[in-house]
């Protein structure tokens, strides 16, 4: 017991000997996350060259030649078996404290990191900006620390960002969160949701701007000029509104996990309990905020309800009467 205790031992004074600069705070979590890969890429070539080299060069050396003939007994050997567990054991454990000291200093927000809040829902992300814009499917961003509070409405959804290295769970009831540095301006990055939840799941995209500091407040100022603008309102709110409902409704007449809006207003659709509705203003406030009131006859009743304004769904269905 005292012997395998100093063992362990002596695993953390090492860890704890590791170069500082490894786990300095971080500036631009990409280049963590990229030397830690690095490090156990290295590592994991160097096992597999020592164990596979050997171990072919035994299987020509000391095949058998004839079927008749009969191994050479050979009785362990204590002092490599100690070896041979004792240095992997070693290996695994600097690298598990060296990924957990990583993980750990990652979580240190900066205190100037611009912060957005975002919520999940099938299929598509919310974005929520401390100016009091809302944009969907589209996250944009100044230069610099960015922090994104994350949520979900419905099922756990995960904010993935692989340009930037991280991902994050997004869970329906609580707040999580994650942070990278926006260093190019004018470059788009793709976001995914990386958590399978439903049968959307693969449309559930998204895309990051990031946008020098001058450009970006330029941006805000006129996102809040049209969302004070009432003559506006209908041609491009409807518009940017629609974008969180693409992800299950084409536009354009293809059938994915909800029904298209191409020519839906003022036709006619058949229910699941065999009536038949026309649609009209009534019923599409209806399907957006009591969304399983009533179903469409073959589509899952997958879609949340929104808690959007009136002045929001008058500005949805002014836009859907000009879908055809």
């Amino acid at each position: 017991m005292r012997k395998s205790s100093l063992f362990f031992a002596a695993i953390l004074i090492m860890a704890a000997l590791m170069p500082a600069s490894a786990f300095a705070k971080m500036t631009n979590p990409v280049d963590a996350w990229n030397r830690h890969f690095d490090t156990w890429l290295v590592v994991a070539v160097v096992v597999w060259l020592v164990v596979t080299v050997p171990m072919l060069y035994f299987l020509v050396k000391y095949r058998r030649s004839s079927r008749d003939e009969d191994g050479v007994y050979i009785k362990g050997n204590t002092g490599l078996e100690i070896l041979w567990t004792a240095v992997p054991t070693i290996i695994i454990a600097l690298l598990g404290v060296q990924s957990w000291r990583v993980f750990n200093t990652y979580r240190e927000v900066p205190q100037d990191a611009y912060e957005v809040r975002v919520d999940g829902f099938r299929y598509g992300f919310e974005m929520i900006y401390p100016e009091g814009i809302k944009t969907i499917n589209e996250l944009r961003v100044p230069v610099g620390p960015v922090k994104l509070s994350l949520s979900s409405r419905d099922v756990i959804h995960d904010f993935a960002l692989p340009g930037f290295r991280i991902r994050e769970d997004m869970l329906p009831g609580r707040f999580t969160y994650l942070w990278f540095y926006a260093d190019k301006p004018g470059e788009i990055r793709h976001v995914y949701c990386a958590e399978l939840c439903g049968p959307g799941h693969s449309l559930m995209q998204a895309k990051l701007i990031v946008m020098k500091k001058e450009d970006f407040n330029a941006w805000v100022a006129s996102k809040k000029g049209v969302e004070g603008s009432a003559s506006l309102s209908q041609d491009i709110r409807g518009k940017e509104l629609i974008k969180q409902c693409t992800g299950c409704h084409s536009l354009t007449g293809e059938r994915i996990t909800g029904p298209t809006f191409n020519g839906l207003f003022g036709r006619e659709t058949l229910l699941a309990d065999g009536t038949k509705i026309a649609v009209d203003e009534a019923y599409i406030k209806e399907s957006i905020r009591s969304p399983k009131a009533r179903i469409v006859d073959g589509y899952p009743p997958t879609m949340p309800p929104f808690n959007l304004s009136d002045k929001e769904v008058d500005a949805i269905v002014a836009y859907l009467k000009e879908i055809k």
